[in-house]
């Protein structure tokens, strides 16, 4: 099995990849992505991922990247929070905001390291990265490299270092399931 990407992440150590997961919430957020190892500014960040304030950015919002029904985007996407038990507060991004995708897989590597010693648990945290990655996430972050129209170094490293990431989840869970 392969263990490492090239931004020196060891793969198959739950509690490392819950903490990039955390960063890359995080600097996907407008606050988060100016204290970000990224160095981006608030005026970049909006200008390469706001439609409202620049008509060719690109959205961090999974509704604006498929043509599924939004209320059926979220409802899905509500169903896989829900069922671990968490709740969306008032003042955070939609859930189909990329900074929640991401925070969501945060939790779910966070409960892998978890319970690393209790196989069934175990088996069904990844089986849940698993779909939530396919279905969800990786589309998301692809359609965003793809989409991306920006100048902005930053900006670029910011979404190919998430894409290098969640491709390298993407094999990980595959890997894993094919292990069962």
């Amino acid at each position: 099995m392969s263990t490492d990407i090239d931004i020196g992440i060891d793969m198959e150590n739950a509690a490392e990849r819950s903490g990039v997961y955390r960063a890359l919430a995080e600097a996907f957020t407008y606050t988060g992505v100016q204290t970000s190892a990224f160095g981006i500014s608030g005026a970049d960040y909006n200008d390469a991922f706001d439609p409202s304030v620049n008509e060719k950015a690109c959205s961090l919002c999974e509704g604006a990247h498929t043509e599924e029904d939004r209320s059926s985007l979220f409802e899905e996407l509500m169903r896989f929070y829900d069922f671990f038990g968490l709740g969306r507060g008032e003042e955070v991004e939609m859930p189909d905001h990329l900074s929640v995708e991401l925070e969501f897989m945060h939790f779910l590597t966070h409960l892998e390291s978890q319970i690393g010693d209790r196989p069934d648990d175990l088996a069904s945290v990844r089986r849940a990265q698993r779909d939530f990655l396919t279905r969800h996430l990786w589309r998301l972050i692809d359609s965003i490299r793809d989409g991306l129209n920006t100048d902005n170094p930053q900006c670029v490293e910011l979404v190919e270092t998430c894409h290098e990431f969640i491709g390298a989840e993407v094999a990980l869970a595959k890997e894993y399931a094919e292990a069962v």
